[in-house]
């Protein structure tokens, strides 16, 4: 809320130009009149456009997919070990963490997955892991130990640790399963001395006879222990029963010029929560990879690697079996040329929506793709429910595509024909790219093409709150870590002045009310300028260029002030019958005020209401600056509610609440890490990075 910028603005700014747009060019000078011609015949028609591009000699002469990709560092993996290893017996465990967390993104693995240096540096951390109570970080790093080859000499010591992580979360079950494989392996520990394995034995025997003299339900797992931190996400207390990521008190509608946009239902309170929603896709910007999750964007402790390439890494085993077994390794080994390509974030994020799902899935739905509705998800219209994760929903976002100049559209086919052949490459199609494409690669491109198209209007940032201290909000900012579709928030529609704020969760976005919003009115989210950021024609003009829509919002109707410009001069008091209000200038002295729908307006109550206000305002800023976060958004809260319930805006003190409200919601509950005097990220950086929990 607080940036006033335009995701795309952002990510015009901070993408280097690559090879593409000269790739782009030459072939517009060299294809000639005849084929130029032939793409005014083709622009209505995707798949066709699609065969003709692929099938461009010129194009295609000058395509070349070449694995291009950060590998693997043997020497680098030893030296950090080994000074992983100094650390920890000098005790110092983050340093440890630190090093082990670095050998392991470098070491290489073998074709079938196996490492014996990967699985006993994941061990090693495991054991700082442990010490550091970290229990399920260690319990992923033994889990993945074995998974990639931990020695049998060396496996009961690494049974014994998962068991104690185990106990901690009380799986006692599970603990007791580890305890009796560590006897088990104990007998293959050649390289034990005699001695040191009779007391070893000793140990293990002594833990299993507890499991077996206890009672039975202290020997059980507890179901309601979590092993895993799961995200912490709101609830709706009424969710809609056609949009189950939406509150029931919002409601969709759609007019061929506004498109669709959401509408509430019944009246809805400052601070409620409207909607909690997964992406659909989601893509990590390339510059927080090795800082965030590649798969979920929750920063990271003890990131695990991809087998291949060093570039991304996860948070968890979860994640990582997640994005191996689907996406990765379809761009694992194509990152580079990627970033080299210069193509956006609105592109990771079109390949991602294929990659994602295995070529069968979409031959086996292929009626999803087949009509593109733009009404869909009107709630008078909505029989099916209005599910998320459902590839008709996202398909059916809007893409202006018969408004896009044929330019605009061949490009975008000829960067699908290149994403295309690095489908082709990477092993997504049975068969090797040939001159013509076939039948199932030419219906993948019509709909990475779509997407492309739908992106540019529907792809939300994915944010995190970032801090200077754990403790204070002064120098804290929002920054963007990465985009992602949500399809249920895509039908809100804009306005400069927004009745809802977004905060993230992870790659989830919440969506809470910052204003009290009557039923009828339109719910109206912000695609980035602000009214009290930008001037009015400044904000038209970018909205314009990005979204293909000139903002009809009543802050542009108006031409409300900036912040600076903002005065106390004159004050909107809100009538009590109808809602609207009337002008008050603070130099007049006019005792009374009425509304134009006739009833008299109560001057000195507003006034002395407006006069409390401050003192209240002086409570919450003093529990901000304490840090007390829940009570200052909760003394916000009211604060806002009493103010709307005198004064209309435009009026400072409601934005600075507003914002300070914002502000709280991030501290508390959304993406948020400290980056004053942190350690650096794994993988170097520009900026110190660590978590705040």
């Amino acid at each position: 809320m607080s940036r006033g910028e335009m995701f795309q603005e952002f990510e015009e700014k901070r993408r280097q130009e690559g090879f593409f747009p000269q790739v782009y060019k030459g072939v517009c000078s060299a294809m000639g009149e005849e084929n130029i011609d032939k793409l005014e015949t083709f622009r209505d028609s995707m798949p066709d456009l699609i065969k003709f591009t692929y099938e461009l000699k010129c194009f295609r002469d000058v395509l070349d997919i070449k694995e291009f990709y950060p590998e693997k560092n043997p020497y680098e993996s030893k030296a950090k070990k080994d000074y992983g290893n100094k650390a920890y017996k000098e005790g110092k465990d983050l340093d440890a963490l630190y090093l082990y967390s670095q050998a392991i993104v470098s070491t290489p693995v073998g074709k079938d997955g196996k490492s014996k240096d990967l699985a006993v540096l994941l061990a090693n951390r495991s054991a700082v892991l442990f010490s550091l109570k970290a229990f399920h970080l260690a319990l992923d790093d033994i889990n993945l130990a074995f998974q990639v080859g931990y020695p049998d000499e060396l496996a009961y010591k690494l049974y014994d640790r998962k068991a104690k992580c185990l106990i901690a979360f009380k799986q006692m079950k599970d603990a007791g399963d580890a305890y009796k494989l560590a006897l088990k392996y104990l007998d293959k520990a050649n390289k034990l001395s005699a001695e040191k394995k009779q007391q070893t034995q000793r140990e293990l025997m002594q833990a299993l006879n507890f499991f077996k003299n206890a009672p039975a339900k202290l020997t059980q797992n507890d179901p309601d222990q979590e092993l895993y931190p799961t995200p912490e996400l709101p609830e709706i207390p009424k969710k809609n029963e056609l949009y189950p990521v939406m509150s029931d008190a919002v409601t969709f509608k759609y007019e061929e010029a506004r498109g669709r946009f959401a509408v509430a239902s019944r009246d809805i309170t400052v601070g409620d929560v409207l909607c909690v929603e997964k992406a659909i896709v989601s893509h990590m910007l390339p510059e927080y990879m090795g800082k965030n999750c590649t798969h979920c964007f929750k920063t990271m402790k003890a990131p695990l690697p991809c087998n291949t390439c060093t570039k991304v890494m996860f948070c968890s085993l979860k994640c990582r079996e997640t994005a191996l077994t689907t996406y990765h390794k379809y761009e694992c080994k194509l990152i580079d040329l990627f970033l080299s390509s210069g193509m956006s974030i609105i592109c990771f994020l079109a390949y991602r929506s294929i990659t994602q799902k295995p070529l069968q899935w979409f031959k086996d739905n292929r009626h999803l793709f087949e009509n593109h509705d733009k009404t869909s998800g009107q709630t008078k219209e909505q029989k099916d429910v209005y599910v998320s994760g459902d590839y008709r929903n996202y398909f059916n976002l809007v893409n202006h595509h018969s408004e896009r100049k044929t330019g605009d559209i061949f490009h975008r086919s000829m960067f699908t024909v290149f994403l295309l052949r690095c489908l082709q490459s990477q092993g997504y199609f049975p068969n090797g790219p040939e001159d013509t494409p076939t039948e199932d690669e030419v219906f993948i491109g019509t709909i990475m093409m779509h997407f492309l198209e739908v992106l540019q209007f529907n792809a939300h940032e994915v944010a995190q709150f970032e801090m200077v201290s754990k403790t204070s909000q002064e120098g804290a900012k929002s920054a963007f870590i990465g985009a992602a579709v949500y399809p249920t928030l895509a039908l809100f529609n804009h306005s400069c002045d927004p009745s809802i704020v977004r905060y993230y969760v992870e790659d989830y976005v919440v969506v809470q009310a910052i204003k009290n919003i009557f039923k009828g009115e339109e719910i109206c989210e912000n695609y980035g300028p602000i009214f009290f950021h930008s001037a009015r024609d400044d904000r038209i003009s970018r909205l314009e260029k990005q979204y293909w829509f000139k903002c009809q919002c009543v802050a542009c109707k108006e031409n409300w002030p900036v912040m600076h410009e903002m005065t106390q001069d004159v004050l909107n008091f809100r009538c009590s019958q109808c809602e609207e209000s009337a002008p008050f200038h603070t130099s007049s002295n006019m005792p009374q005020l009425r509304c134009g729908c006739g009833t008299p307006i109560n001057l000195f109550k507003g006034l002395k209401e407006l006069a409390d206000t401050e003192l209240i305002s002086e409570k919450a800023s003093t529990e901000l600056d304490k840090n007390n976060l829940e009570e200052a958004q909760n003394i916000y809260t009211e604060l806002l509610k009493k103010l709307d319930a005198v004064i209309a805006p435009p009026y400072p003190d409601y934005y600075k609440i507003q914002q300070n409200i914002w502000k709280c919601i991030w501290m508390r509950f959304g993406n948020r890490i400290v980056t004053g005097g942190m350690r650096k990220p794994v993988l170097p950086g520009d900026d110190d990075y660590d978590t705040v929990d």
